[in-house]
């Protein structure tokens, strides 16, 4: 009989009670649930949040190259509400894409937000730990996780590569965008407080550290691996944290919700200024997009 481990148990259940008590607060953050930073380019307004968001959804479908199937059948690993499924559903009209989370608060409302967008005939969103999926080997053309494979174990994040190898046909395309150490060495007690906190903030064990990310995809079998450090480009959406933690506050302070505010919800609210001062720290993480190819 297979025992379950109680610590990755543990570490699934807190995620889960984070997402169900905090999620409905990004919509501070963004009107449409993107539940990640924005990428900037020129021509953009960098005070315009929203636009810097979709047009980090816009990086990863160009780099996923979905123009090369007739009809794409795409995963994505960690979906939180879908936000980027809905934006690749429609930049694609023949493309299915199917979400995957553990939380089934996200399920339910994140098919409401698909239903609402008349998008749910092409996107389903299922209860899945991605880094054991129920899909059969070589069954989808390509798969995307944005800000997610932060929540898989271990430094390489190994399991999370592994599944995600298995299930794309030869060929398929695998991009992902988020913030990694870029070394494993103590980091000064300062910073190493700092670190903790964010990662306290967001229900999180510990970011992946970049050289091992990269040779765990090498040996799992991925090639042409493009490593992108994008850290000045999704800086400016980083600007926007402040305003977007004070408006959080002030909002709750005006329907006198200070004493009941859950952990989850505060802890929700500040992990971004902790991941601010940990994105000026240019020596120890950075903020990459990878792709690469099965």
């Amino acid at each position: 009989m297979k025992v379950a481990n109680p610590l990755k148990t543990f570490a699934k259940e807190k995620v889960i009670n984070y997402y169900e008590k905090a999620g409905l607060d990004y919509e501070e953050w963004d009107k449409d649930f993107n539940m990640h930073f924005g990428y900037f380019k020129w021509g953009i307004n960098p005070f315009n949040l929203s636009a810097m968001l979709n047009q980090m959804n816009e990086e990863v479908f160009l780099r996923l190259k979905l123009s090369n199937y007739s009809n794409p059948t795409v995963l994505d690993l960690g979906c939180g509400l879908a936000a980027t499924s809905r934006y690749m559903a429609k930049k694609n009209e023949k493309a299915l894409l199917y979400g995957i989370t553990i939380t089934p608060w996200q399920i339910e409302f994140g098919t409401q937000l698909n239903k609402k967008a008349e998008l749910h005939n092409r996107i389903s969103i299922i209860k899945s730990d991605f880094a054991n999926t129920p899909f059969a080997n070589d069954s989808a053309d390509s798969a995307f996780a944005i800000e997610s494979s932060c929540y898989a174990k271990g430094d390489d994040k190994k399991d999370l590569i592994k599944e995600t190898y298995r299930v794309l046909k030869p060929g398929g395309r695998f991009v992902l965008t988020d913030g990694f150490r870029k070394h494993n060495n103590p980091l000064p007690k300062w910073l190493d407080k700092i670190y903790r906190k964010n990662l306290e903030g967001w229900a999180l064990n510990d970011l992946g550290e970049i050289n091992l990310f990269i040779k765990a995809m090498e040996d799992v079998g991925f090639k042409n691996i493009k490593v992108e450090d994008i850290s000045w480009k999704v800086a400016p959406s980083f600007m926007h944290i402040p305003r977007t933690v004070f408006k959080f506050f002030w909002k709750r302070f005006l329907k006198k919700e200070k004493t009941t505010l859950s952990k989850e919800r505060r802890d929700n609210a500040l992990g971004p200024l902790w991941g601010m001062l940990l994105g000026l720290s240019r020596k120890h993480f950075s903020y990459y997009i990878i792709s690469a190819e099965k």
